[in-house]
């Protein structure tokens, strides 16, 4: 998904939150490319008054936002809603509104586990941890863990890549090795003992290999891994940014040391906020 999106239309001085995705919508051009993109995804929580309120009094489309309302009233589905905001906002293509309305059909066969799976997997890739895992905590209490093994597995594995992005590494690990004793799944093995190592004293980690017993295999790729994940890789931003920093104060040029310093720790800060679902963007 991009982060640019050029506007032409009013841009709102109040936001629509978009729950479905977690985002901040202040215009027509956004609402209308988040619909086009995620359309395999949406599902019936689109059906929202507050929508109609932000086309009429934010967005300046009163006769779009009056129109959803009686529709709304009257009742309709996710898709008519979607199509009807897509096709009076007149920013696609005649193509490009025949190919959400066929994802659209394609999705209604879709049941309500497997579209929330695909909206947590859309959070996690866009690091939207918290709103990611809300999605698989829906999917665990709608399903049986015996019944469907396989489901059950993946959303585990993923919501321990959602904790380990949050640096929650306990819950990351418990939800991996959860995930490899439901699937025995290589890839949730070797991500059970990267947390675990991450996470425990070197002697508890010793001692919970010797436990499982996991083969020596998974357990030099583990170690890679780590190993990997300890040290940016060479020439990522995260390593330039360091690499600056450090050589500013080696240099003795201080003043400039602890302002880089500072612009660092306040980006990260504004990421972490991001994926804890609490950064909201603003123009």
């Amino acid at each position: 998904m991009t982060n640019l999106i050029l506007c032409h239309s009013a841009l709102a001085e109040n936001p629509y939150y978009f729950v479905p995705l977690g985002i901040s919508i202040y215009s027509v051009e956004e609402l209308c490319y988040l619909l086009k993109e995620n359309a395999c995804i949406l599902d019936d929580d689109v059906l929202d008054k507050d929508l109609c309120t932000f086309l009429i009094e934010e967005a300046e489309m009163p006769v779009l936002g009056k129109k959803l309302q009686y529709m709304l009233e009257e009742g309709v589905t996710a898709g008519e809603f979607i199509m009807t905001i897509l096709e009076d906002s007149m920013l696609l293509s005649e193509e490009e509104l025949s190919e959400v309305r066929q994802t659209l059909v394609d999705s209604a066969g879709l049941d309500r586990n497997r579209k929330h799976k695909r909206r947590g997997d859309n959070m996690l890739k866009n690091k939207k941890y918290t709103l990611a895992l809300d999605e698989y905590r829906y999917i665990l209490d709608s399903i049986d863990r015996d019944y469907d093994r396989e489901t059950y597995a993946a959303v585990l594995h993923n919501m321990g890549t959602a904790y380990a992005g949050m640096f929650l590494l306990k819950e990351a690990s418990e939800c991996f090795f959860d995930a490899y004793e439901l699937s025995g799944e290589r890839e949730s093995a070797v991500s059970f003992l990267v947390a675990s190592k991450a996470f425990y004293e070197p002697e508890k980690y010793d001692r919970l290999l010797l436990r499982y017993g996991f083969n020596d295999e998974i357990v030099r790729e583990a170690r890679h891994r780590y190993e990997e994940l300890k040290t940016p890789e060479s020439g990522s931003p995260q390593a330039k940014i360091l690499d600056r920093i450090t050589k500013l104060r080696e240099s003795g040029k201080v003043s400039e040391y602890y302002r880089a310093l500072d612009e660092t720790l306040h980006d990260w800060k504004q990421e972490y906020r991001r994926t804890m679902g609490v950064f909201k963007t603003t123009y």
